[in-house]
C-alpha cells in the first residue's frame, strides 16, 4: 500500500481541485448575472465589446507571471524544452493526446519539462476558438435568460467528450451514455419551453449559447492535446490575452466603433472587473487541478 504521506497528499490535491471548481462554477453564475446587468439595465448589448475587454485582461498573467519570478515564487521556465542525452535513461510515457502531458519523449535526444515557447504556440492557437466561445455566449446571454444560458452551457461536457470519443480514443460507457442523454434531453426541453413561450429571440439566444457550448470544448479537447501538467497556465493564458489584445483590435474598431463612443468609465470598469473574475481567475483555478 502507499505510505501516509502520499495517500494524504493525494486527498489533499483531490480537495483543492474540488475547491477549484466549485468555485469557478460560483464565479460563472454570477458572470451572467453580470453580464445580464450590462445588457438590460445599463443598456450596452455589445457582446463583441465585451469579449474583447474581458478576454484581454489576460494579459495580467504576463507581469504577474515576472513579478513571481523576481521574487522566487515561480520557477523559471526556459524557451525550449531541455533536451537530454541518449546516454541518459529514456522514459516512456504516454502520448500528450491521451495523457494529456506533453513533457516527456522516449527519443535519443529527448526533452523533458515545459517551455515558454510552447506555452506560447498553445494559448495562440486556442486564442480564435476561446473569443469565439465568449462572443457567442455573450451574444446569447443578451437574448436568454440566465436559467437557460447557464443549462445549455452545461452542454459543453458532452460535446468535450463526443471529441474526446473521436480524437482521443475515450472509451464509451452505459453509465457515460446515459448521462450525454440526459443532458441533452435538459438541454432540448429548455429550448422548446422557450419555443413555446413564443420567445423567438430568446430561442436565438439559447441557439447561440449552445454554438458556444461547442466552441468551449473544441477549446478543451485542443487545449488538452497541446498544453500537458507542466504547461505554465500564466504563460499560455497570457500569450492568449496578448493574441486577442493586439489581433481583435482591428476586427472591434470595424465592426464596433459606435459601441466604443458609448463606452463610459462605468461600463469600462465593469467588464474589466469580469474578466479579472470571470476569464482570469476562473480560467486559472480551473486549469490547475
Amino acid at each position: 500500500p502507499p505510505p501516509l504521506c502520499c495517500w494524504r497528499q493525494a486527498s489533499g490535491r483531490w480537495a483543492a481541485g474540488v475547491a477549484c471548481i466549485v468555485m469557478v462554477s460560483v464565479i460563472w453564475t454570477f458572470a451572467v448575472v453580470l453580464k445580464q446587468i450590462i445588457f438590460n439595465d445599463l443598456d450596452y448589448n455589445e457582446p463583441l465589446v465585451l469579449a474583447y475587454v474581458c478576454n484581454a485582461c489576460y494579459v495580467v498573467h504576463l507581469p504577474l507571471f515576472a513579478l513571481g519570478r523576481c521574487l522566487g515564487f515561480i520557477e523559471r521556465v526556459p524557451w525550449r524544452r531541455r533536451q537530454i542525452s541518449a546516454a541518459e535513461p529514456a522514459v516512456e510515457l504516454e502520448g500528450a493526446w491521451h495523457q494529456g502531458r506533453a513533457s516527456q519523449q522516449s527519443k535519443s535526444g529527448e526533452v523533458v519539462g515545459s517551455s515558454v515557447r510552447e506555452a506560447f504556440l498553445a494559448g495562440i492557437v486556442i486564442a480564435p476558438i476561446w473569443f469565439a466561445a465568449q462572443w457567442t455566449y455573450g451574444a446569447g446571454v443578451a437574448q436568454t435568460s440566465v436559467t437557460s444560458s447557464t443549462v445549455i452551457s452545461a452542454t459543453s461536457v458532452v460535446w468535450t467528450f463526443f471529441a474526446s470519443v473521436l480524437f482521443a480514443g475515450e472509451r464509451l460507457s452505459l453509465l457515460k451514455s446515459l448521462g450525454v442523454l440526459a443532458c441533452l434531453a435538459g438541454n432540448a426541453a429548455t429550448q422548446l419551453g422557450d419555443l413555446q413561450r413564443g420567445h423567438s429571440s430568446q430561442a436565438m439566444g439559447d441557439l447561440l449559447c449552445l454554438l458556444s457550448a461547442v466552441c468551449y470544448a473544441a477549446y478543451t479537447t485542443i487545449l488538452k492535446r497541446l498544453a500537458g501538467e507542466e504547461t505554465s497556465v500564466a504563460l499560455l493564458f497570457g500569450a492568449l490575452g496578448v493574441f486577442v489584445a493586439v489581433l481583435g483590435a482591428p476586427l472591434l474598431l470595424f465592426f464596433g466603433r459606435e459601441a466604443l463612443a458609448r463606452l463610459t468609465p462605468k461600463l469600462f470598469g465593469l467588464l474589466v472587473f469580469n474578466g479579472i473574475f470571470d476569464n482570469v481567475l476562473s480560467q486559472y483555478a480551473r486549469r490547475r487541478p
